[in-house]
């Protein structure tokens, strides 16, 4: 779709990153314009949400509306809308498995960084910066420099939502271990460029900022 054509989207979560941001690194990287609606009132929007939770993103193609849940299925669709999704089949794979990989990531940073929240054992935090830490890092840097591509990005010679999702993982752990990286200069490279691309970099400059930095 041209820019012209793109619907009208609302973005509905929370007013923190939480699943909701690597959501609004892909729509600045698709250069789309949405609105990002910040829930206050819970209890009241919960019953009209399809699956009773958020992030949902709400778009609208002239007087028709439709609500899609689950921050995987909206990322995978603004990855197709938005041309996104690598060029090939087999980028289209590649994204997909970086973008499962990056999940699981941080399926295992949350209960990390909220840990409060979820009551995880200190020993579980500790291991996760002593040893989970590197161990992905270790994943994500092997199939940046994966031999049967080309091009500086994950799945290519252009940036996917799978560089999205890999970036804002990183991010979120940089927010508490600030040196993460500097045993990782390929990702520190990949982290610098993504970050440098225009339209991230104004999104960046202008984003609230993340529950999870340390005072």
């Amino acid at each position: 779709m041209t820019q012209s054509t793109l619907p009208t989207f609302e973005l509905i979560y929370f007013p923190i990153h939480g699943r909701a941001e690597m959501l609004r690194l892909t729509f600045a990287l698709g250069q789309a314009p949405f609105t990002d609606v910040a829930v206050t009132d819970w209890a009241t929007l919960k019953p009209q949400m399809p699956l009773g939770q958020l992030p949902v993103l709400k778009e609208t193609h002239g007087d028709k509306s439709c609500l899609i849940p689950q921050s995987g299925a909206i990322i995978r669709h603004l990855g197709r809308v938005l041309n996104l999704y690598g060029q090939t089949e087999i980028e289209h794979t590649v994204v997909d498995y970086v973008l499962e990989t990056a999940m699981d990531w941080r399926a295992k940073f949350m209960p990390v960084a909220y840990a409060r929240m979820f009551g995880t054992a200190q020993e579980l935090v500790d291991k996760y910066w002593s040893e989970g830490l590197d161990h992905h890092l270790r994943v994500m840097e092997k199939l940046l420099a994966s031999p049967s591509k080309s091009g500086p990005w994950f799945a290519g010679e252009s940036p996917t939502i799978a560089d999205v999702a890999v970036w804002e993982t990183i991010d979120s752990n940089l927010t508490k271990r600030a040196d993460l990286l500097d045993r990782y200069p390929t990702l520190r490279a990949f982290y610098d460029r993504f970050a440098a691309i225009p339209s991230v970099a104004a999104h960046l400059s202008s984003r609230r900022p993340s529950e999870h930095r340390q005072a």
